[in-house]
């Protein structure tokens, strides 16, 4: 899979945090496919890392909404040129990048009726934000989204965001990056992406361990539950980039191979090879414990995407 978006997070990962603030936002709005004039919600969850005065890169969580016969979002990465990043007041943006989208679909077939497609587009931004005097700021993005072989999309997003500190160097919390093992034990709810969004009740065990100041590694143990569609369990193994927010929190994406025997795969296959892409927070309580909420999509060559979310607890050593 190559996914052009990790090497934006590789150069946020490894920048020299001269300029050290970090943007955590959240925006919704409305969306219209170009095709049909169709009009749905839209929705994105965005971390962004000012590059000097007047660049920026961008990792986003799109979900663009509920077209007839169609449940798509994504993640975009880009590279934006700004006005001069200011304390307090307008700054003004255009950005580019790549978009690697899912998009639950409906078909014809009388199997289960829907395919889970997976593909690339371009992405283009527009954004204009106000910084108030106190880390907050207001923002408006217009998108332009063209996936290969998809309907256009055009969004209209409106909504807020938290510009942090950032922390300089290795993660703060640790005294020594290299001894920050953790066990964590999670659960929460598997959404099958199908056209009815099957649930069931999934179960994780996860170990990670630092492998550099701004990498991590896991390997999971992962039971997705059980639905009509899918009885999912496996290993999962995976690279994080990370960055810490501040001396309590730390954000990070993690992506690799996922290992898994499937009860309900028609196609006799039992055991096959998936892919794992996740998104997490996790707050220190202490040099112990841990809290960790993660998002995981499960991306599959037989039409059986699953979203994985989880709230766990950690014990670190």
């Amino acid at each position: 899979m190559r996914i052009p978006f990790i090497a934006l997070a590789l150069l946020v990962a490894s920048h020299p945090l001269s300029a050290r603030a970090q943007d955590l936002s959240g925006m919704a709005g409305a969306l219209k496919v170009s095709s049909t004039n169709e009009r749905t919600f839209v929705a994105a969850i965005s971390y962004t890392q000012p590059v000097g005065n007047y660049n920026a890169v961008s990792l986003s969580y799109i979900n663009e909404g509920h077209p007839q016969d169609h449940h798509r979002d994504g993640m975009a990465g880009q590279a934006w040129l700004r006005t001069k990043k200011v304390e307090q007041g307008l700054m003004l943006g255009a950005g580019v990048g790549r978009y690697f989208f899912f998009d639950t679909a409906r078909t014809d077939d009388g199997l289960h009726n829907f395919d889970n497609d997976h593909g690339w587009g371009s992405i283009v931004s527009l954004q204009a934000r106000w910084q108030f005097d106190n880390r907050w700021y207001a923002q408006a993005q217009l998108n332009r989204i063209k996936p290969d072989g998809k309907d256009n999309t055009t969004h209209l997003l409106l909504g807020a965001g938290y510009r942090y500190d950032g922390v300089p160097g290795a993660k703060l919390h640790l005294q020594n990056w290299a001894y920050d093992d953790t066990l964590t034990l999670a659960t929460g709810h598997t959404i099958v992406n199908s056209l009815r969004s099957e649930s069931s009740r999934p179960f994780t065990l996860e170990y990670r361990r630092a492998a550099g100041k701004y990498v991590d590694w896991t390997v999971t143990a992962l039971d997705e539950g059980n639905t009509d569609l899918a009885h999912r369990r496996g290993v999962a193994a995976q690279l994080w980039l990370i960055r810490s927010l501040n001396e309590k929190v730390e954000f990070g994406m993690g992506g690799g191979p996922y290992v898994a025997w499937d009860g309900r795969d028609s196609q006799g296959h039992g055991t096959r090879l998936t892919g794992l892409l996740s998104a997490a927070a996790r707050y220190h309580v202490n040099r112990r414990w841990v809290a960790q909420v993660a998002w995981n999509r499960v991306i599959t060559d037989y039409h059986r995407d699953a979203d994985v979310l989880l709230v766990g607890v950690g014990r670190k050593f």
